[in-house]
């Protein structure tokens, strides 16, 4: 029943989507950085956008073990982020009772992907046929210069809460704020929140940093200190980053967009520059 509310949404994304990519950014403006920015129009984004915190919404239903927010924390983390996403209330009511009168016994498993240029990605999939699935991204991967990891990826990734956010600026006054002087609010910011690290995206955008436990306060925060939140999630951050070629970076990018297709992935993480 979960599955079919999501090729809902799937077959109504084919037909605005034009190779949209919602992922994750570090700070500076690398060639894969560019590769992943979101491509497409604004109504294909939010629909590839609803689609991937559908398949989060199933995931924390069944590790926190309950549909109600008031009881399953991480659930409260995602459709806060799912509202803040402007998803239509009868959408995310639709989605969380197609989980509750879910009975497949699926399961999250994180598969390790060696990339093009020896990269490395962490998949994480939602399913209660692995097998079938491993053996579909299988011929995905052969396709795209890729393979499974024979293990010791993930050792080279931690797993930390991320929260990007609009830099709350003044519009009254004709001043513009430097780079340097928003860098140095951000990380007042950042400390009277209780993030970890801050830095600069794009279009006054900041990515703030913190533990997984404390991503509900530090949103919180962030929100009275006047920021507005675009997305807030956890995810794999490398330890140590992986130079890859122009031709490299091109092929993880047709790479992600076929993984990002499959109804069960609910996370790419990767080491890529």
């Amino acid at each position: 029943m979960f599955r079919n509310c999501l090729k809902t949404f799937q077959k109504s994304c084919e037909t605005q989507l034009l190779q949209a990519f919602i992922f994750k950014r570090f700070a500076g403006h690398s060639k894969w950085q560019n590769i992943k920015h979101i491509k497409g129009l604004k109504d294909a984004q939010k629909c590839q956008l609803f689609t991937k915190l559908g398949r989060q919404i199933k995931v924390a239903i069944h590790e926190g073990g309950s549909a109600d927010v008031k009881l399953n924390g991480k659930l409260a983390q995602i459709v806060e982020q799912a509202k803040r996403a402007n998803m239509p209330v009868a959408t995310l009511q639709s989605i969380i009772k197609s989980c509750q009168n879910d009975k497949s016994q699926e399961k999250l498993h994180l598969l390790e992907i060696k990339g093009p240029g020896n990269c490395f990605i962490m998949c994480e999939v939602f399913t209660n046929q692995l097998h079938q699935l491993k053996m579909s991204i299988a011929t995905i991967l052969r396709k795209h210069g890729s393979k499974f990891s024979d293990g010791g990826g993930q050792h080279l990734f931690h797993e930390k809460a991320l929260i990007e956010a609009e830099f709350p600026i003044d519009n009254s006054g004709d001043k513009q704020i430097s780079e340097v002087d928003l860098l140095e609010q951000a990380t007042e910011h950042a400390i009277l929140s209780g993030a970890e690290d801050v830095s600069i995206m794009e279009n006054n955008t900041m990515e703030f940093t913190c533990a997984e436990t404390s991503l509900q306060n530090v949103v919180l925060e962030l929100e009275k200190i006047g920021y507005k939140v675009a997305s807030a999630g956890v995810e794999y951050l490398p330890l140590k980053f992986q130079k890859l070629q122009d031709s490299e970076l091109e092929l993880c990018g047709r790479l992600y967009e076929k993984l990002e297709n499959l109804s069960e992935v609910v996370r790419l993480s990767d080491n890529i520059a």
